[in-house]
């Protein structure tokens, strides 16, 4: 994995290598052609000081020795000369380059006063003055460049320290904290992600405190029913006779039924808490009512309960075959738990504008209208509640209907006793 500090330091100086060479090309260029310039006008102004002496002399006493200056008089004849034996002639007026005992010379030639003069200057002289000039403007560049870089690499670090900061947070973090990171000095293109780790630390925290409390329930709720096994099984060994042996084993086999019930309730809650995708095609809401009295048939004929489904309804709703299964699985098993043989349990449903309303009525005892609510949470039992539940059937149908986003209430039947469990689902 790259750093990014490195990356972004490594851009910069690549950046700044290349706009300061160019720029440094570009002032070396510019003051070399500035200094042959002023050279140039040097030559001029040295001409026109030895137009102004009688011969020139003047001229060489403080003259520059690497300048050459002749002066010839209207006849052509040379008056004057800092270096006779150049050979330096009179030439048309203005810049020329010519090559003088062997050495190519800038010369510069002018007529002032109907004396001519002229001044030559060795180009290689010249071009070493450009050079050092421009060797000058173009060093400051030079150094500026690395010391640029390391200025560079500091900032880039301290604008990224809140972020290895924020990193040091995060790994000294215990696995359970929920406090959210702080994002204050961070930069703005980093603050959405540490609100989106944050968002994602308060779901996981929600997630495991979902998952220590369903085990502590569930340890709770198991503890009853394996303390009663475990009675049941002593008891059982004490019997006195075969009838007594038969007795006891069937309230064994009875309270081990119970607790497989039990557990697997119990997996179906830890399976389903977590909000999982629900399915999304369309299901007929009577097939899967159908099947629902189907798997619970046997159990009603043996409690000696009528199960009826009036299910005219053509209505689909987005839900998988499972979740649907589970809703009103346990919504029927409550109802043929708590309905007295003899007594009827009906599946009704009924489309209603963008919705349908699924409904399982019993002729139980019904629930106390203080206890409607309460009875939706995981392990309450209502205190008249005499059919041996477990507490979880209804959580998990109110998870389940949740999931679907449809609505599920409990209400106590006005026309006889019993219960009406109504769940609404949004129609595909």
């Amino acid at each position: 994995m790259t750093s990014l500090r490195r990356r972004l330091l490594l851009s910069i100086c690549v950046a700044i290598a290349v706009v300061g060479l160019i720029c440094a090309g570009i002032a070396y260029r510019q003051v070399s052609d500035e200094t042959r310039t002023l050279l140039d006008d040097q030559m001029r102004q040295i001409a026109r000081l030895a137009a102004m002496t009688v011969d020139g002399s003047e001229i060489a006493k403080g003259g520059d020795e690497d300048i050459v200056v002749s002066v010839w008089g209207t006849d052509l004849r040379l008056k004057f000369s800092t270096k006779p034996a150049l050979g330096l002639q009179p030439r048309a007026a203005g810049f020329a380059e010519v090559l003088l005992q062997g050495e190519p010379y800038r010369v510069y030639s002018t007529i002032i006063a109907g004396r001519h003069i002229g001044v030559a200057q060795l180009i290689d002289i010249r071009d070493d003055q450009a050079e050092a000039a421009a060797f000058a403007a173009f060093l400051p560049l030079l150094v500026l460049m690395p010391v640029l870089a390391i200025v560079v690499a500091l900032v880039i670090r301290a604008q990224l320290r809140p972020v290895q900061q924020l990193a040091t947070q995060i790994a000294q973090r215990g696995p359970f904290e929920r406090d959210a990171l702080e994002a204050a000095g961070l930069p703005q293109e980093v603050a959405p992600l540490v609100d989106e780790i944050n968002r994602l630390l308060a779901r996981q925290h929600a997630a495991a405190q979902r998952e220590r409390q369903f085990v502590a329930d569930a340890a709770h709720a198991l503890r009853t029913p394996l303390a009663a096994l475990q009675l049941q099984a002593d008891v059982l060994e004490g019997a006195a006779d075969a009838g007594d042996y038969a007795a006891r084993f069937a309230d064994l086999r009875g309270g081990i039924r119970r607790a497989a019930h039990l557990s697997e309730q119990l997996l179906s809650v830890a399976r389903l808490t977590p909000a999982a995708d629900a399915g999304v095609s369309p299901l007929g809401v009577a097939a899967v009512l159908r099947e629902v009295i189907d798997l619970y048939q046997p159990a009603a004929a043996a409690a000696n309960v009528t199960l009826r489904l009036d299910a005219p309804t053509a209505a689909q709703v987005r839900a998988d075959s499972r979740r649907l299964l589970l809703i009103f699985g346990n919504l029927v098993d409550n109802a043929l738990r708590h309905t007295p043989a003899g007594g009827k349990v009906a599946l009704v449903a009924n489309s209603a504008g963008d919705s349908v309303q699924i409904e399982v009525q019993d002729e139980g005892p019904g629930i106390p209208d203080a206890e409607l609510a309460r009875v939706f949470e995981p392990f309450y039992r209502a205190a008249a509640d005499q059919g041996g539940g477990s507490g979880l059937g209804l959580a998990t149908v109110a998870s389940l209907v949740k999931e679907l986003s449809g609505h599920v209430g409990l209400q106590n039947r006005t026309d006889r006793s019993g219960l009406l469990a109504r769940v609404t689902l949004t129609v595909y």
